[in-house]
């Protein structure tokens, strides 16, 4: 019995330590993750190709929380586009983490190159307006005016789940209002995020615990290339908004 006591104590610390150790990978990936999926994006951002890809957004255009950035909804997108239509795709990923839709309306918009031929403009924020708890109105206000900037056929997405607690309740509330918002800029396309992260796993998860990990970006991924409808998005001008009743 004691000897096998003892088999049982070392098997269980064997898995402590290995547990240990799994999670400092995993926060060491967390601390360095935003400069190396930066650098990736500007080093993409100089590559040449037959069609651009200009990405707005947050974190999640980033691809933080996957160890590969390409693995991000942007570069899954850009690898659709690459199949689909038999052209490389270069990148312009505008995302940074933390932003807001206010953000990308007084930052990301006006540094945009949005108005090339052979240009595919995709967007997704709101996750850091629900988590900052940013008035329905204001998102509305905000996300109206980026929607109106941006050329036609581009891919707008409502705000992905949250899972779980206060943020999720708001960024639910948030997605309602997104929806309306694209609603009314009908030359825009809708990306169905929120539907497409409902229930995400714990093998979904980054290493920080906050954002997806490759596995999790492909709904992410697969939300966007569904909205691209099995076609290039023309270029003809920006979008043109009808009235539209508030979400109470």
């Amino acid at each position: 019995m004691p000897r096998a006591r003892s088999l049982v104590s070392l098997v269980a610390s064997a898995a402590v330590l290995g547990l240990v150790v799994v999670q400092a990978r995993r926060l060491h990936l967390a601390t360095t993750m935003e400069d190396d999926h930066a650098a990736y994006w500007r080093r993409r951002r100089r590559s040449p190709g037959d069609v651009l890809l200009v990405a707005l957004g947050d974190s999640l255009a980033q691809g933080l929380g996957a160890v590969h950035p390409e693995r991000s909804w942007a570069g899954r997108l850009a690898d659709a586009l690459e199949a689909r239509a038999g052209v490389r795709v270069r990148i312009v990923n505008l995302g940074v983490v933390g932003a807001t839709v206010a953000d990308v309306l007084a930052a990301q918009v006006p540094a945009a190159p949005l108005d090339g031929p052979a240009t595919v403009v995709a967007l997704a924020v709101g996750t850091n307006d629900a988590a900052q708890d940013v008035a329905p109105e204001e998102f509305r206000r905000d996300l109206d005016a980026v929607c109106a900037a941006l050329p036609a056929g581009a891919l707008v997405a409502d705000v992905p789940d949250l899972q779980r607690g206060a943020p999720q309740r708001h960024a639910a509330r948030l997605a309602a209002v997104a929806r309306e918002v694209i609603a009314a800029h009908p030359a825009l396309r809708p990306v169905a995020l929120e539907a497409a992260t409902h229930r995400m796993r714990l093998w979904e998860v980054g290493p920080d615990l906050a954002h997806p990990n490759g596995r999790g970006y492909r709904r992410y991924g697969r939300a966007f290339v569904e909205a691209l409808d099995g076609a290039l998005p023309a270029r003809t001008g920006r979008s043109r908004a009808r009235r539209q009743r508030p979400v109470r």
